[in-house]
Protein backbone atom coordinates (compact mmCIF):
# COMPACT_ATOMS: atom_id res chain seq x y z
CA UNK A 1 0.00 0.00 0.00
CA UNK A 2 1.28 3.34 -0.98
CA UNK A 3 1.49 6.90 1.76
CA UNK A 4 2.83 9.93 1.75
CA UNK A 5 4.22 10.91 4.36
CA UNK A 6 2.68 14.53 4.06
CA UNK A 7 -1.17 12.51 4.19
CA UNK A 8 -0.21 12.57 8.10
CA UNK A 9 -1.52 15.96 8.04
CA UNK A 10 -4.82 14.95 6.81
CA UNK A 11 -5.14 11.68 8.58
CA UNK A 12 -4.43 12.37 11.86
CA UNK A 13 -3.97 15.99 14.13
CA UNK A 14 -1.29 18.04 12.69
CA UNK A 15 -0.50 19.38 15.88
CA UNK A 16 0.20 14.90 17.05
CA UNK A 17 2.49 14.24 14.38
CA UNK A 18 4.72 17.58 14.64
CA UNK A 19 7.32 16.16 16.04
CA UNK A 20 7.13 12.73 14.15
CA UNK A 21 8.22 13.30 10.70
CA UNK A 22 11.29 14.94 11.12
CA UNK A 23 12.47 12.11 12.85
CA UNK A 24 10.40 9.63 9.88
CA UNK A 25 12.91 11.68 7.68
CA UNK A 26 16.22 11.14 9.68
CA UNK A 27 15.50 7.54 10.47
CA UNK A 28 13.70 5.51 7.96
CA UNK A 29 16.15 6.03 4.85
CA UNK A 30 19.29 4.64 6.96
CA UNK A 31 23.17 5.50 6.64
CA UNK A 32 24.02 4.10 3.63
CA UNK A 33 23.10 5.67 0.04
CA UNK A 34 21.68 1.87 -0.64
CA UNK A 35 19.08 1.99 1.80
CA UNK A 36 18.13 5.50 0.66
CA UNK A 37 15.78 5.35 -2.28
CA UNK A 38 12.17 5.60 -2.10
CA UNK A 39 9.83 4.66 -1.83
CA UNK A 40 10.87 2.87 1.56
CA UNK A 41 9.20 0.01 1.98
CA UNK A 42 8.33 -1.76 5.72
CA UNK A 43 6.75 -5.07 5.49
CA UNK A 44 3.84 -4.90 8.15
CA UNK A 45 2.75 -7.99 9.96
CA UNK A 46 -0.92 -7.56 10.97
CA UNK A 47 -1.99 -10.33 13.82
CA UNK A 48 -5.03 -9.87 14.88
CA UNK A 49 -4.98 -12.70 17.34
CA UNK A 50 -8.53 -13.29 18.58
CA UNK A 51 -9.57 -14.86 14.57
CA UNK A 52 -6.41 -16.02 14.03
CA UNK A 53 -5.51 -13.64 11.64
CA UNK A 54 -2.35 -13.01 10.15
CA UNK A 55 -1.49 -11.00 7.12
CA UNK A 56 1.97 -9.21 5.61
CA UNK A 57 1.06 -5.62 4.32
CA UNK A 58 3.57 -4.24 2.33
CA UNK A 59 3.83 0.12 3.28
CA UNK A 60 5.73 1.85 0.61
CA UNK A 61 6.44 5.30 2.04
CA UNK A 62 7.14 8.04 0.58
CA UNK A 63 6.94 12.15 0.84
CA UNK A 64 7.14 15.17 -0.96
CA UNK A 65 9.76 17.65 0.93
CA UNK A 66 7.63 20.88 -0.54
CA UNK A 67 4.40 19.38 0.71
CA UNK A 68 6.02 19.06 4.04
CA UNK A 69 7.50 22.44 4.38
CA UNK A 70 4.41 23.96 3.06
CA UNK A 71 2.66 22.92 6.59
CA UNK A 72 6.07 23.85 8.26
CA UNK A 73 9.02 25.31 6.81
CA UNK A 74 11.45 24.18 9.92
CA UNK A 75 10.96 20.41 8.88
CA UNK A 76 14.15 19.72 6.70
CA UNK A 77 16.20 21.19 9.20
CA UNK A 78 15.09 19.21 12.00
CA UNK A 79 15.14 16.36 10.05
CA UNK A 80 19.34 17.14 9.02
CA UNK A 81 19.47 17.77 12.89
CA UNK A 82 18.15 14.62 14.29
CA UNK A 83 20.21 12.79 11.23
CA UNK A 84 23.59 14.41 12.37
CA UNK A 85 23.16 13.74 15.99
CA UNK A 86 23.15 17.63 16.10
CA UNK A 87 19.93 18.17 18.18
CA UNK A 88 19.60 17.43 21.76
CA UNK A 89 16.49 15.16 20.80
CA UNK A 90 19.44 12.58 19.17
CA UNK A 91 18.66 9.84 21.70
CA UNK A 92 14.90 10.35 21.11
CA UNK A 93 15.05 9.86 17.28
CA UNK A 94 14.04 5.99 16.86
CA UNK A 95 11.31 6.79 19.63
CA UNK A 96 9.86 9.82 17.52
CA UNK A 97 10.24 7.81 14.49
CA UNK A 98 8.61 4.55 15.64
CA UNK A 99 5.14 6.84 16.85
CA UNK A 100 5.68 8.84 13.12
CA UNK A 101 5.14 5.20 11.45
CA UNK A 102 2.72 3.94 14.68
CA UNK A 103 0.82 7.02 12.65
CA UNK A 104 1.11 5.98 9.66
CA UNK A 105 -0.07 2.16 9.87
CA UNK A 106 -3.11 3.51 12.23
CA UNK A 107 -4.02 5.30 8.65
CA UNK A 108 -3.56 2.70 6.17
CA UNK A 109 -4.61 -0.59 8.37
CA UNK A 110 -7.66 1.38 10.03
CA UNK A 111 -8.56 4.01 7.57
CA UNK A 112 -10.61 6.97 9.81
CA UNK A 113 -9.60 6.63 12.72
CA UNK A 114 -7.56 9.10 14.89
CA UNK A 115 -4.77 9.49 17.80
CA UNK A 116 -6.55 12.10 20.45
CA UNK A 117 -3.53 11.89 22.99
CA UNK A 118 -0.42 10.65 24.39
CA UNK A 119 -0.44 9.04 27.36
CA UNK A 120 2.43 9.54 29.67
CA UNK A 121 4.06 6.91 31.59
CA UNK A 122 1.61 4.21 31.25
CA UNK A 123 0.86 1.67 28.00
CA UNK A 124 -0.59 2.61 25.26
CA UNK A 125 1.49 5.41 23.83
CA UNK A 126 -1.26 6.72 22.08
CA UNK A 127 -4.97 7.15 22.96
CA UNK A 128 -8.05 7.64 20.42
CA UNK A 129 -10.27 6.66 23.43
CA UNK A 130 -9.49 8.47 26.63
CA UNK A 131 -12.46 7.63 28.75
CA UNK A 132 -11.43 6.61 32.28
CA UNK A 133 -11.05 2.70 32.72
CA UNK A 134 -12.12 1.75 28.73
CA UNK A 135 -9.04 3.43 27.44
CA UNK A 136 -8.31 2.39 23.64
CA UNK A 137 -4.92 3.23 21.74
CA UNK A 138 -1.70 1.79 20.55
CA UNK A 139 1.91 1.15 21.82
CA UNK A 140 5.02 1.69 20.11
CA UNK A 141 8.47 1.14 20.37
CA UNK A 142 11.26 1.23 17.31
CA UNK A 143 14.75 -0.56 17.23
CA UNK A 144 17.37 0.62 14.92
CA UNK A 145 18.70 -2.99 14.43
CA UNK A 146 17.25 -6.56 14.86
CA UNK A 147 14.62 -7.12 12.17
CA UNK A 148 11.61 -9.30 13.52
CA UNK A 149 13.56 -11.10 16.52
CA UNK A 150 14.20 -7.50 18.23
CA UNK A 151 10.42 -7.13 17.59
CA UNK A 152 9.70 -10.17 19.12
CA UNK A 153 11.92 -9.53 21.95
CA UNK A 154 9.96 -6.02 22.85
CA UNK A 155 6.92 -8.01 22.47
CA UNK A 156 7.39 -11.10 24.40
CA UNK A 157 9.86 -9.80 27.11
CA UNK A 158 12.35 -12.08 29.19
CA UNK A 159 12.14 -13.90 32.09
CA UNK A 160 13.41 -10.87 34.36
CA UNK A 161 10.96 -8.64 32.53
CA UNK A 162 7.41 -8.50 31.17
CA UNK A 163 6.85 -7.59 27.13
CA UNK A 164 4.79 -4.83 25.77
CA UNK A 165 2.01 -7.54 25.07
CA UNK A 166 1.64 -8.42 28.84
CA UNK A 167 1.84 -5.17 30.14
CA UNK A 168 -0.93 -4.20 28.45
CA UNK A 169 -2.85 -7.23 28.78
CA UNK A 170 -2.11 -6.59 32.88
CA UNK A 171 -3.76 -3.03 32.80
CA UNK A 172 -7.42 -3.30 33.91
CA UNK A 173 -8.00 0.53 32.76
CA UNK A 174 -7.38 -0.05 29.08
CA UNK A 175 -10.64 -1.58 26.59
CA UNK A 176 -8.57 -2.12 23.40
CA UNK A 177 -4.79 -1.88 22.47
CA UNK A 178 -2.19 -2.60 19.86
CA UNK A 179 1.54 -2.97 19.51
CA UNK A 180 2.91 -1.07 16.86
CA UNK A 181 6.34 -1.70 16.82
CA UNK A 182 9.32 -0.62 14.01
CA UNK A 183 13.05 -1.60 12.97
CA UNK A 184 14.67 0.43 10.25
CA UNK A 185 17.56 -2.40 9.46
CA UNK A 186 16.05 -4.58 8.51
CA UNK A 187 12.78 -2.76 7.71
CA UNK A 188 10.05 -4.41 9.54
CA UNK A 189 7.02 -3.78 11.11
CA UNK A 190 4.58 -5.22 13.17
CA UNK A 191 0.88 -4.31 14.04
CA UNK A 192 -0.51 -6.36 16.70
CA UNK A 193 -3.54 -6.55 18.37
CA UNK A 194 -3.53 -6.74 22.13
CA UNK A 195 -7.20 -6.55 23.57
CA UNK A 196 -9.51 -7.10 23.01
Amino acid sequence: MKYALEQLWIDQDPDLVLETIPAVLAWVPGKTQRTSTSPFLFSVEKVVPTGGDRMTVPIELSWDEGALTSRDPLIPDRARRMRSGKTAQREHVTELAAYGLAFVALSVLFPGRRVIGFRKGLPPDLLFDVTPGNLRGIEVAGRTRGGEKALKDIRDGSKNKPGKRAQLIARIDVAEAYLSLWCSSPRVGTFWQVKP
